[in-house]
């Protein structure tokens, strides 16, 4: 009987005994005073210890089971990479067959910052191309592309040039515009003023009429004085007749009469019959062809006294209107009989006709004799300096970019993945698990380090109150430490029984 009560004892005790070490290991959750004096061992040992645990957890944690090598491992694993893939599968899925566009995906991405993104977006592209046009190396990229492409242009026929219809349009226009121009108040008042400011060089310079028309020229006149001999002699024979002249002849003849003769002679003549008698004469006399080469000679003496003279003695002798009026019958003889339509589409016509002699229009260039490849380059290269520095060429590239951003966002989201919709699909779920894979490769670690998995775990636990705490580790050795309980009992037991057994020896 004492061996089974000696172990009955032990038992209980045993179990008692371990059964209050674990409740000691949480109870009290506050340290007990009884009259200010602390009652022992309270708290508990996981209260009392409990920042100390949890940086001792989080270490162990940190160190041995979430290490940085093994989050990575886990990162990159082939089971990662499928399910990124069927992530990004049904995503396309769910894509693909509606009427969303770009930029309703994206608004539902951003939401209010939707606005502020697309305009940052369009700003920044903008200065950021402008300034990567702005490099000097870029500029000269460009300058030289845009000059080899003028060189290809430059060896086309002029002929193919003068055909096209740009060509004919232009062409047109400038025929059009020069004939409003001939006979416009501006060109007639350019021609006087250059017409007077030639003179009054030719005024100071004191030279004479011979010296400044050409000898063909005179020559010229000359021969056809002689040639319209006949002519020049019955317009003055008509002239005479006509009823001013033949007036103005007989008040001469009357007063030759009068003045040059005695009274009493001049009583005897009759101004009429004189006259009568004098055209008379001069009729027969411009009849008779032997005189008509006298007449030229003397024309042609009247013309060379007249250029003998000098240009200065002549205008001095008439007024301001007087040359005006002299200039003004000049200019209309050169716009309307010489500087007229026919003459001016003649010119354009001899022009086209050189410039298509030409093989190429770089022919005509190297003609020239200037580097004129060397001088297009540069013009064009100044012009994007120009061009990309002014403010309103980063307005105009603003507007591009904000256009070509705002036709990408309209875009319908089903279009995108229309034709061979898997090999879409595909290509996006390689480049998604392409970036991840970078981004894990390149800076998971970096984040890791930054995330200090030790000191989250510690910050957790630290957060768990006395009695959650309590309640999660016996809900995970629920069964442990009833067994160490149960344990005890029977290391009791077998003590209480061999207690007697001892004693009896």
């Amino acid at each position: 009987m004492k061996f089974i009560i000696g172990s009955l004892i032990g038992a209980v005790i045993g179990y008692i005994t371990n059964w209050l070490a674990i409740k000691m290991l949480f109870r009290p959750h506050n340290e007990v005073r009884i009259f200010n004096v602390k009652v022992p061992f309270t708290p508990g040992l996981i209260p009392k210890e409990k920042s100390r645990i949890a940086k001792s957890v989080g270490e162990s944690i940190g160190q041995h089971l979430l290490t940085k090598e093994t989050i990575l491992r886990s990162l990159c694993s082939e089971n990662m990479n499928q399910k990124l893939d069927a992530w990004v599968q049904s995503k396309v899925a769910t894509i693909k067959d509606n009427d969303f566009t770009l930029e309703h995906e994206i608004k539902a991405l951003l939401g209010n910052e939707y606005s502020s993104f697309t305009k940052n977006v369009s700003d920044n592209g903008s200065k950021l191309l402008v300034e990567y046009i702005n490099e000097k190396e870029i500029i000269h990229n460009i300058a030289k592309y845009i000059s080899s492409q003028l060189m290809l242009e430059l060896k086309v026929k002029p002929a193919s040039i003068c055909e096209s219809e740009l060509y004919n349009t232009i062409k047109d226009k400038v025929l059009n515009m020069a004939i409003e121009y001939k006979d416009s108040d501006e060109l007639y008042r350019g021609i006087q003023k250059m017409l007077k400011e030639k003179l009054a060089e030719l005024v100071v310079l004191d030279k004479k009429f011979d010296e400044v028309i050409p000898n063909g020229l005179v020559s010229g006149l000359k021969v056809y004085v002689f040639g319209k001999k006949y002519e020049i002699s019955m317009a003055i024979k008509k002239m005479l007749k006509e009823e001013k002249n033949s007036k103005k002849l007989k008040e001469i003849v009357g007063e030759t009469i009068s003045t040059k003769l005695s009274p009493m002679i001049a009583m005897f003549m009759n101004t009429d019959t004189i006259y009568e008698k004098v055209v008379i004469g001069l009729d027969e006399f411009l009849d008779e062809p032997k005189n008509h080469d006298d007449i030229a000679l003397i024309v042609n003496d009247i013309i060379d006294k007249l250029l003998s003279n000098s240009i200065a003695s002549v205008l001095s002798e008439l007024p301001k209107e007087g040359l005006d009026n002299g200039i003004e019958p000049l200019i209309n003889v050169f716009t309307t009989n010489v500087l007229d339509e026919k003459f001016i589409r003649s010119v354009i016509a001899v022009i086209e006709g050189k410039f298509n002699n030409y093989s190429s229009v770089e022919e005509i260039l190297d003609k020239t004799g200037l580097d004129y490849k060397k001088v297009i380059e540069e013009i064009i290269n100044n012009r994007i300096q120009v061009m990309v520095k002014s403010e309103s060429t980063l307005i105009k590239v603003t507007e591009i970019v904000h256009l070509i951003i705002n036709r990408v966002l309209q875009i319908e989201m089903r279009s995108i993945f229309s034709g061979e919709k898997n090999k879409v699909a595909q290509s996006i779920s390689t480049i998604a698990r392409d970036l991840y894979n970078k981004f894990i490769e390149n800076k998971a670690s970096d984040v890791i380090e930054v995330l200090d998995i030790p000191k989250i775990v510690e910050e957790k636990i630290n957060e768990f109150d006395v009695e959650f705490s309590e309640k999660l580790i016996l809900e995970i050795a629920s069964k442990e430490l009833k067994a160490i309980t149960w344990l005890g009992a029977l290391l009791g037991a077998i003590m209480g029984l061999l207690s007697p057994i001892l004693g009896s020896l």
